[in-house]
Order: structure tokens, then sequence, then C-alpha cells
């Protein structure tokens, strides 16, 4: 009956990650409510993940990774790798690859993928190169440098917890490093020689100077003097002159989408215009049509000609935006800052602005003055894409925040003190030292992740108490078994990157780790390689947007859609699963 209990309770969850008809850290408290109620575990263990020892780790790597980000103690290694590589596309993914790995290694995969994007998209702009050519292997470069160190991605920090509780073994800090270095060059090799060339090339074009990859829906509405007035669609010029479509039509309180080209435009008519932004940035000031959103929040006065910027913002997934909506927030009014379009996914939003609910990895196109839009950048969450400088630092406590990582990853190598404490201390002496505010220290933290973890351990628990962790691993020794060791680790492999594709990649390693313990156990061999393989493979996920957060952020940005993931991370993976099998069991023995 429990294994029944927890079969359908797994599942239930696997469907609500994969669908996220519901948050994926609202279905771990789900979860956690359920192996509780149920009783499962005890009240105490459902709620025992919050003082887990990997769960405390991965919050303190995030103000760790906070302290070097607010520093830019990074920045200038990163300029300095990304300059070396001059306008070679060849050498540009090589250096992005390899930076992102570098830094993916020591903070977390999503703090290295934020702090490069700006500096990528402005070598994009530079080398006249579409961004779309270089931030799918930035993403990639990252999931790929977490697998390199202990504390690269929260998927080892857990499986390195996991073991030492089942076995009472435990890796340490660089003893992901010989599989991870090979991963990462087998990675880079790939994308030189063949993933560069099912990559995508967006269309590059003019943002008043900045550089725009991807076109916008605005809202403009007729004005009275307007000189469309009466003409229908097809013949109003909007597509011959300027490049815009009209994608809906909304006249009092009807909608129209993709009205019919013999319509006439009237006085008043609210026009969702899909195009290039410098089009729809022309196209008012010939046309007699306003934009809605600068005529309900318009500019201020005072604010000069040489002020005004039109830029990018992609929305990270601590901002305090994710889940409202601009109305909700009265972002105009607060930020001083009109938003002109919603890119999401691959695809603009046809949608008034002020009603779509923001989710993360949303590009918001952005005109106002440049103080305005470098303050929202520096203080909510946003990342700034270009025609602006980048967000201040603090330079001078950069070699502070190096020294304390330093000192984290001294501490934990040499066994002086475990990683929880080494880890902790490092976030404490950010905040004393001044590398960031207390403030910033509490946004830094992905609290959404922390949930996750914590409300998913207890199923784990769960799935090793009633015996449903052996019964999924009797299933696939009797599937794999006779074929041996390597084959049962190969197909474990295979089992998590492709769960990891469609729901966390932490859930995901908590999930897998009690079956491959269990098969571990039942075929006598070392546990080792079997937790190590998840790790790996929960880390190393290319096949989806959603099966990593780094992916998803550059989605926006590069234009990307979903099918673009496929095209590129399905044959990256199968060369990491092909590799990654092979190599583990001889780094790590049966």
């Amino acid at each position: 009956m429990s294994i029944a209990l927890v079969l359908i309770i797994l599942l239930t969850a696997i469907i609500l990650y994969a669908t996220e008809w519901i948050r994926m850290d609202l279905v771990s408290l789900m979860v956690l409510l359920a192996v509780g109620i149920t009783g499962l575990v005890t009240p105490q263990e459902a709620f025992s993940g919050f003082s887990n020892p990997a769960v405390i780790t991965v919050a303190a790597m995030f103000v760790l990774s906070a302290g070097l980000t607010h520093t830019g103690a990074l920045g200038p290694v990163g300029e300095r790798l990304l300059q070396i590589s001059g306008n070679s596309e060849v050498r540009m993914i090589a250096a992005i690859m390899f930076a992102s790995a570098l830094f993916s290694a020591f903070i977390n995969n999503i703090g290295a993928t934020a702090m490069l994007m700006p500096l990528v998209t402005a070598v994009a702009q530079k080398s006249r190169l579409s961004p779309s050519k270089l931030l799918i292997p930035l993403a990639f470069g990252s999931l790929l440098g977490g697998v390199c160190t202990m504390i690269g991605t929260p998927p080892n920090i857990l499986v390195n917890e996991l073991l030492k509780q089942h076995t009472g073994q435990e890796f340490s800090m660089f003893s992901f490093s010989p599989v991870g270095l090979v991963l990462l060059a087998c990675g880079i090799l790939f994308m030189l020689l063949i993933g560069r060339h099912l990559l995508p090339e967006r269309k590059a074009g003019s943002l008043t100077e900045a550089y725009q990859v991807k076109e916008y829906i605005s809202e403009v509405e007729l004005l009275e003097n307007s000189p469309l007035i009466g003409k229908t669609i097809s013949g109003c010029g909007l597509e011959r002159d300027f490049g815009l479509q009209i994608r809906a039509l909304l006249r009092g309180k009807e909608k129209f989408p993709f009205p019919h080209r013999n319509r006439k435009l009237q006085s008043g008519d609210i026009l969702f215009l899909e195009g290039d932004p410098s089009g729809i940035l022309k196209v008012r000031e010939k046309k007699g049509l306003q934009l809605v959103q600068e005529a309900e929040h318009p500019i201020p006065i005072e604010a000069s000609k040489e002020e005004i910027v039109v830029v990018e913002a992609a929305l990270t997934p601590t901002s305090e935006m994710v889940g409202k909506t601009l109305r909700d927030v009265r972002f105009a009014d607060t930020h001083g800052l009109t938003v002109l379009g919603i890119w999401r996914k691959g695809a603009p939003v046809v949608k008034k602005v002020d009603h779509v609910v923001l989710r993360f990895g949303d590009v918001l196109l952005l005109q106002g003055t440049r103080q305005r839009a470098i303050h929202l950048g520096h203080d909510h969450g946003f990342l700034l894409l270009g025609n602006v400088d980048r967000v201040p630092f603090r330079p001078r406590r950069g070699p502070a925040a190096i020294l304390i990582l330093l000192g984290v990853v001294v501490l934990a190598t040499s066994s002086l003190m475990p990683i929880m404490l080494a880890a902790t201390l490092g976030a404490l002496a950010m905040v004393l030292i001044r590398c960031l505010t207390i403030k910033e220290a509490y946004e830094a933290i992905d609290w959404s992740i922390i949930i996750l973890i914590a409300g998913t351990l207890p199923l784990g628990i769960a799935m090793e108490r009633s015996g449903t962790a052996r019964l999924l691993a009797d299933f696939m020794l009797n599937l794999l078994g006779p074929l041996g060791p390597w084959a049962v680790l190969s197909g474990l492999f295979l089992a998590t990157f492709l769960l990891t594709a469609v729901m966390s990649n932490a859930a995901t390693a908590v999930l897998i780790a009690p079956i491959a313990f269990e098969a571990a156990i039942d075929l006598g061999v070392n546990p080792q390689p079997f937790y190590m393989t998840v790790a790996v493979a929960a880390s190393a996920s290319f096949l989806t947007p959603v099966s990593h957060q780094s992916n998803a952020l550059v989605m926006g940005p590069g234009g990307y859609r979903f099918v673009d993931y496929l095209k590129v991370g399905t044959p990256l993976n199968l060369l990491i699963w092909l590799v990654g099998s092979l190599l583990i069991p001889l780094v790590f023995p049966f």
C-alpha cells in the first residue's frame, strides 16, 4: 500500500513539474505535506529538508556568488578572455564556454551566466554577430563547468550529502574534476565542430544604436490627425515602409486578432504592431501614432533627448516582479520607465503589457532615462542588455570577495571544516566585509530552489522506507543487470538526464539517488560511481530551456525557440551520456 502511495505522489509530482501548471516550489511543498500527512514520514522528517546540510550549503553558495557578482570581481577575467577571442566565431565560442565554465565551477551556474551575458551581447554587437550564435554556448558552458567541482551546482552538493548519509563515504571538493574537465572539453569541441552550425541566426538590427535580435509587439493608438485614418490595413504602408505587421486590432472593447487586410482604420483604434523596435519608434513620428504606454506614462519633461534610451531587460529568478503584472507593481510610476513590449519563450507577447504576468526569462523592451535603467538593473533583479553602461559594482571589495571564496575552497578541500560551515562562514564574511549588503544577501538566495530541494528530500526518504526505490532499482536491474554494472550505470545516466529535461535538476538528483543506492547494493559494487553518475547527468542536461535556469535565462535575450535547444542539445546530451558512461567507472571503479 505504501509503495503504491509513494508512486502516486512521485508520478503526480513529475507531471506537475513537467507541465508547470503550478510553480515548482509549491509542488515541492505539496509533496512535503503529502508524505507527512499520509504518514509515509514523520512530521519531523517531513520538514527535515530545511535543516539538511546540502540545503544550507546551497543557500550559502548563492550569497557567495552574489558577493562576487556585486563586486565585479570576476568581470575583468571574463572581459580579458573574450577580448583575446577577436572577431572569430570559433574562438569566441571557445572563450565564452571556457569563461562560463571557469566561473560556474565556483559560483552557481545562473550567477555565472548572468554575469557574462551582458559581456557576450556586447561582443556580439562589436563583431556584428547575432547573439543567438553565442548565448546557448554561454549557458551550456555554465552547465558543464558546474560539474567540475562539488560546489559548482546544487545536485553535486545534494548527491554528496546523500552519499554520506547512505554509505558514510563522501566526495572531496575536486573529486568531480577529472570527469567534469573531460566532459567540458568534449562539450567545447562539439560546439566548435558541430553545435555552432546547428545554432539559429536570428536577425540582428538596430535598436536606437543598441544591438537588437528580435521583434516585439507594441500597442499604438491612431490619433485624430493620423494620415492612416480611413485607409485599409493593406493600403496603410506599415508593412511596406516600416516592416511592421498588425497582429491584432482593438476597437472599443472589441478585439480583432489578425484583422482582415481590407478593414479600414479609424481614429482611436489600438494596433498591436509586430516588428523591429526601431521601426515602431520611427512610425509613431510619421504616421500619427501614439505608443499607448508612452501616453499613459509619459517620460518626464526635464529628461533631455540625450538621456533617453531604449534598452532590453531580462528578468532574473530573484526579481521581485516575477509572478506579478506591471500594473501590480506600478512599474512605470515606481521606476519611471515605459515598457514598449515583452518577449517570452521565442515569441513576442500579443497582449496589453500591463496585464501580462511576468515570468523568469521574460525580456522587457524599456524606454526611459539612462539613470533609471541603470537603477532598475542594480536593485530589482533585471539584466540590462545593451545601450547602457553595465551596473556599477564595488570594485574595491573585489579582491576581498575572491579571497573569501578561496578561503571557503581551502577549508572545504583540506577537511578543516565541513563544506556547510565553510560556505556559511564565507557568506557571513561577504556581508561583514561589505561585498554586499544584508538585504542583497537575502535577495541573492533563490528561495524557490531552497524550498524545492527541502520539499523534495522527504519524498526521497519515503521512497527508501517504503521500498519504492528498491522496486524501481529491481526494474532497472531486471532490464540491464545481465549486461553488468556498466550497463546499469549507463541506464541510470540516461534516465536521470531525461527526467532533468522536464523538471528541476536538484529534484531529479534527490529522487534518483535512492534508486542508484539500491542498484549498487544489489549489484554488490561501489556506490560512488552511481552517485557520481546521478550528479553529472542531473547537471548536464541541455535538451530543453526548462532543464536548467541558465538555459531559460538566455532564451529571451537570444530569441531562441524550444526547438533550438532540442536541435543543439540532443546530440550534445548523447555525447555526454556516451563519454560519461564510459569515463565515470574508470575514475571511480566498481
